[in-house]
């Protein structure tokens, strides 16, 4: 193999790995303002839904708001760097920018709410074991693709049929919303 297709080898993938890293399909890793320690607050029975509340009413579940780590975190005397950083944006009105660590492909639709709330599919089943970390990941704990979103579908899609009797009406239907590419693709 001669050194001029070796460079060019070497050329092409860096600029495949440019335009993944760019695209948001690989990450780098993210440092976050404050080393947020999930499992002291689920140690305390908070809710994931508790914090990142849009989960449950939308698409998105989102970054929760410094007001509502204030009203845990406002008052009394702390020695913890991470709690003084979290009254610093909250006395200045300022919201904490979180950097965002899960990411999925631009074309892809994923709707929080129905799998939050309808499917009743608790957080670490895509997002892995938060409730162990004592720090922010800095990348996703878990690496999903679609074949693990079809597989979810597939054992959703055998249950909603299991339970199907001659006198419903819409198995069907269930059936197609759960497997139709247009629901996660768009």
């Amino acid at each position: 193999m001669g050194v001029k297709r070796v460079v060019l080898i070497v050329v092409v993938g860096l600029g495949i790995l440019t335009w993944a890293y760019s695209a948001g399909w690989v990450s780098g890793g993210v440092s976050q303002p404050i080393a947020f320690p999930h499992k002291t607050h689920l140690d305390l029975k908070l809710p994931c839904a508790g914090c990142h509340q849009r989960a449950e009413k939308g698409a998105v579940a989102g970054r929760p708001p410094t007001s509502l780590c204030m009203a845990c975190h406002a008052g009394g005397d702390t020695k913890s760097a991470e709690i003084k950083k979290l009254r610093s944006y909250g006395e200045k009105g300022r919201e904490i920018p979180w950097q965002r660590v899960w990411r999925l492909p631009s074309h892809v639709f994923f709707p929080h709410r129905p799998h939050v709330v309808v499917a009743k599919i608790n957080c670490q089943s895509c997002h892995g074991p938060m409730e162990t970390l004592t720090k922010p990941p800095a990348t996703p704990l878990k690496t999903l693709d679609m074949n693990d979103c079809i597989a979810c579908h597939e054992s959703r899609e055998k249950a909603v049929m299991a339970k199907a009797t001659t006198a419903q009406a819409h198995p069907k239907a269930a059936r197609s919303l759960l497997n139709d590419c247009n629901t996660c693709h768009r």
